[in-house]
C-alpha cells in the first residue's frame, strides 16, 4: 500500500475519512506492514505484505469462499506452480483464459488514457488491474482473498506498473463517495450474494459520469431454464455462483442508477470467424452451425445487429457491458454502507 490510497478511503464503522496511517515496514515499492486507524472510532485496518485488510464485516458466505481459496492455494503449492504462472493464470483452462483476455483487451482499446482512480472489483490475480494501470489509471484491486489472488499482485509490478490491493467485500466498500472515474469487474459480480447491494456500493464510490465496465460475466439464457443449478452454495465451503438472465442484469444496473448497454462479446466474434468452438461451450452444435454462416457478410450483419439481442435473451453470452453513472440518478445511492 502507498500513502496516496488514504485519499480515497473511509472508515467502514463510522464513515469518517479521518484516518491515521502507521508505517512499520516498507520497501522501495510500498508499505509492506503497518495499519490504518480511524481517529474517530478507533477501528484499525492492518497492512500485511502490502495489502490493506478491510474485511471487518465478513459474513458466513465470505468466510466460506475464503476457505475455498485457501484450500486451492494449498493444492497449487503442492503442485509447485510458480507465482509467476499463477499471476498470469496459466493454471486455468486455456480456452477460458483465452476468451477472457480477448474481451478485456477489447475493453482496453475502448478506454482513453487516464490519470484518475479506478476500482477493479474481484481482481483475483490482478492481471486486469495491471492492464488498467498500463492505461494510466491509478487502480485499486479488491478481492475477498489474498490466497493466490491479491498476494500475486506484486508479480505484475515494474517501473511503470503499480496498484494498491485491498481485502474488501463489494457489499462493504471502504471508499469515500465519488472517487473512482472507472469501476470494472471481470467474472466477479456473479459471485455476489446480493447484486443490488453490490451495484449500489459501486455506484456510491463512482464520480458523476464515471464509467462502469463489466466483462466476462455469465448470462443465463431462456433455453437453459430446464437446468436446475441456478447458482447457490453447494456446501459449507464453496463459492457462490449466480447466473442471471440478461433482463435481470440490465434491470439491476438500471435500478442502481447506471445507464448503458451490452455489447457483442469479442471472443464470440473471433470464435465465429474461426469456428473455434469446443465442447464446453454452451449449445456447441448450434454455435458450430452459426459459425459456418458467419463467413457471409450478410449473415454477420444479421447475427450481430439484428439477432444479437434476441439471441442474448434466448441463449446467453458473456456479458460485456459499458455504462456510466448518470447525474440524474446521483441521489439514488446516498451513502449506503450495506450494514
Amino acid at each position: 500500500m502507498r500513502s496516496a490510497l488514504i485519499e480515497v478511503l473511509k472508515c467502514l464503522r463510522c464513515g469518517t475519512d479521518d484516518l491515521h496511517f502507521i508505517i512499520k515496514k516498507k520497501d522501495d515499492l510500498e508499505v509492506t506492514q503497518g495499519s490504518v486507524t480511524c481517529r474517530r472510532c478507533g477501528l484499525t485496518y492492518s497492512i500485511k505484505d502490502g495489502i490493506l485488510n478491510c474485511l471487518v464485516y465478513s459474513d458466513s458466505v465470505v468466510r466460506a469462499a475464503r476457505r475455498v481459496y485457501e484450500k486451492s492455494k494449498e493444492s497449487l503449492v503442492k503442485n509447485d506452480i510458480s507465482p509467476q504462472k499463477l499471476a498470469q493464470r496459466e493454471h486455468l483452462e486455456s480456452n477460458y483464459r483465452h476468451d477472457t483476455v480477448i474481451n478485456f483487451n477489447e475493453l482496453l482499446l475502448r478506454l482513453n488514457a487516464e490519470q484518475g482512480w479506478a476500482l477493479d472489483i474481484g481482481a483475483g490475480t490482478c492481471w486486469t488491474t495491471a492492464g488498467l494501470a498500463g492505461r494510466g489509471y491509478r487502480p485499486v484491486a479488491i478481492d475477498i482473498s489474498a490466497d493466490n489472488k491479491l498476494e500475486l499482485g506484486r508479480q505484475h509490478f515494474d517501473k511503470d506498473i503499480y496498484f494498491d490491493r485491498v481485502l474488501a467485500d463489494v457489499n462493504h466498500l471502504p471508499f469515500r463517495p465519488e472517487v473512482f472515474s472507472l469501476a470494472f469487474a471481470s467474472a466477479a459480480l456473479h459471485h455476489s450474494r446480493n447484486l443490488d447491494l453490490s451495484l449500489s456500493q459501486i455506484f456510491r464510490t463512482m464520480k458523476s459520469l464515471g464509467r462502469l465496465e463489466i466483462a466476462n460475466e455469465p448470462v443465463r439464457g431462456l433455453a437453459e431454464a430446464f437446468q436446475t443449478n441456478i447458482g447457490h452454495l453447494e456446501g459449507p465451503d464453496d463459492v457462490i455462483e449466480k447466473h442471471y438472465g440478461i433482463r435481470t442484469w440490465m434491470k439491476a444496473l438500471e435500478r442502481a442508477g447506471f445507464a448503458g448497454r451490452y455489447l457483442f462479446p469479442d471472443n464470440i466474434r473471433q470464435r465465429l470467424a474461426t469456428g473455434g468452438f469446443i465442447g464446453r461451450h454452451k449449445f456447441y452444435y448450434l454455435a458450430g452451425f452459426t459459425a459456418k454462416l458467419y463467413k457471409f457478410p450478410w449473415a454477420k450483419f444479421i447475427l450481430e445487429r439484428i439477432l444479437f439481442y434476441s439471441g442474448m435473451h434466448l441463449f446467453g453470452l458473456p456479458l460485456i457491458y459499458t455504462g456510466e453513472k448518470t447525474p440524474a440518478n446521483q441521489n439514488l445511492a446516498g451513502d449506503n454502507d450495506g450494514k
